[in-house]
């Protein structure tokens, strides 16, 4: 059986350089294998790791759209007690930034499920 520390190096093993997508999807595998223990880890389903992604992906999502709002409405306020127009946030580019954020997320959550899906089956080759 392959022991934590053997896993662990196997994933650092994958890192490639200059690969966000990749090197993230290890980060997240390595942080979790430490947090639950790699028996644990290799016991969750791969609906599960997705529904978790999509909580991430959905929460990180509002915060920026709160944080879009709250900037919109006080960029709203100033304008209207000083009587100055300021420079507004660029909201089409935070939308793109956003819209490129959440497709890397999933791009991550793949490279993510092909690791855990393949360690899951190196551990049943042994």
């Amino acid at each position: 059986m392959m022991t934590q520390e053997e896993a662990l190096i196997r994933i650092e093993g994958m890192r490639m350089d200059g690969n966000k997508t990749n090197n993230a999807a290890i980060e997240l595998c390595i942080h979790d294998i430490q947090a639950e223990g790699l028996d644990d880890w290799l016991q969750w389903d791969s609906l599960d790791v997705a529904s978790t992604f999509a909580e991430m992906t959905a929460d990180a999502v509002n915060d920026l759209i709160e944080e879009i709002n709250s900037k919109q409405a006080g960029e709203v306020l100033i304008d209207e007690v000083l009587g100055v127009d300021q420079d507004r946030i660029e909201t089409l580019e935070t939308s793109k930034r956003l819209a490129i954020a959440s497709a890397r997320m999933f791009n991550v959550l793949v490279k993510y499920i092909s690791i855990h899906e393949y360690l899951k089956l190196s551990l049943y080759d042994r």
